[in-house]
């Protein structure tokens, strides 16, 4: 007979909040490797620390304000009594230097439990497909390249503020289709990680060969037409860029008009696209022996705001 089993005492362990962080070039859930702090906006002291699960989610159990819910039932009538939420601010940092870091503001407690769904600004957290959304990771310029992918690099500099553009959005595209979305550091520094686009099959040949046959280029020879935009408004990297700058404001610069990649130093003519040749990496940067005042890196690829000249 199985004995009788008395419960003298159920003890529950709540979260306030689960994110989902995704590498932007591979579409890998991260789960490791990042420094993931909480505060509440009207406070940055003191902070609380998220940690992952086995899941790779990122958990928080406890945080300023939020200390008497670590242990609430988790049943519909604790959901349904939470406290009016209060605005918290999540930084997160790469400790292995793979992304560039981010802060996300966020609403604690939520009215129901689950992963953070993020909102992005631009409609959807690409891929499309995942669930839950999860929040995208930009390549830093000291990550490693991947086996297998691209590599596009810049220094961008503000012509405008004789600066470097720290927090410019930078896509990628091969006849039409984005292959990749990255944003620039503190620095104005960035990297493009990505896959290489699919390899172009030659025509056939003419006269058609007998049986026919594809005359295709080997890979080592491929290269692409890479269609380059860049958003930025120079507002988050002004007067001081932020060292956690905002997900939503900084992806935010897509949806306003495109700022201008400058060719050359004189502003004679933009940067709208490059060729990669595989197994190269690609430095994007401003030809010309025009000088600026103060002046920019010689290896820099000069960048204003729409509207703006350089």
């Amino acid at each position: 007979m199985t004995p009788a089993i008395t419960v003298l005492e159920r003890l529950t362990l709540t979260a306030a909040l689960g994110l989902v962080f995704r590498d932007a070039a591979t579409g890998e859930r991260v789960g490791a490797g990042l420094r993931v702090e909480v505060y509440r906006k009207s406070n940055p002291t003191p902070r609380a620390v998220m940690f992952p699960n086995p899941s790779g989610v990122y958990v928080l159990h406890s945080a300023p304000g939020l200390d008497e819910l670590r242990f609430g039932a988790g049943d519909d009538a604790f959901w349904a009594g939470l406290p009016p939420p209060l605005v918290y601010v999540v930084e997160v940092s790469d400790e292995w230097r793979r992304f560039v870091p981010l802060s996300l503001e966020v609403e604690l407690p939520r009215p129901a439990p689950g992963v953070y769904s993020f909102d992005s600004p631009l409609g959807t957290s690409p891929p499309e497909g995942h669930a839950p959304p999860s929040v995208p990771l930009y390549s830093a310029p000291s990550r490693s390249v991947p086996p297998g992918f691209a590599a596009l690099r810049a220094e961008l500099w503000d012509a405008e503020a004789a600066a470097p553009a720290a927090w410019a959005v930078v896509e990628a595209r091969s006849a039409g289709r984005l292959c990749a979305r990255g944003i620039s550091d503190e620095g104005g520094r960035l990297a493009l990680l990505f896959p290489y686009p699919a390899p172009a099959r030659a025509a056939a040949a003419s006269p058609p060969d007998s049986p026919p046959s594809m005359r295709n280029v080997p890979l080592t020879g491929q290269s692409w037409e890479l269609a380059i935009t860049a958003a930025y408004t120079g507002a988050l990297s002004r007067p001081a860029a932020a060292p956690f700058p905002d997900v939503r404001q900084t992806l935010g610069q897509l949806n306003e008009p495109a700022a201008s990649l400058w060719a050359d130093r004189a502003g004679g003519e933009e940067l709208s696209t490059v060729t990669l040749n595989f197994g190269r990496g690609l430095v994007l940067r401003s030809e010309s022996d025009a000088s600026l005042s103060p002046p920019a890196p010689q290896s820099a690829l000069l960048i204003t705001p729409a509207g703006s000249p350089p």
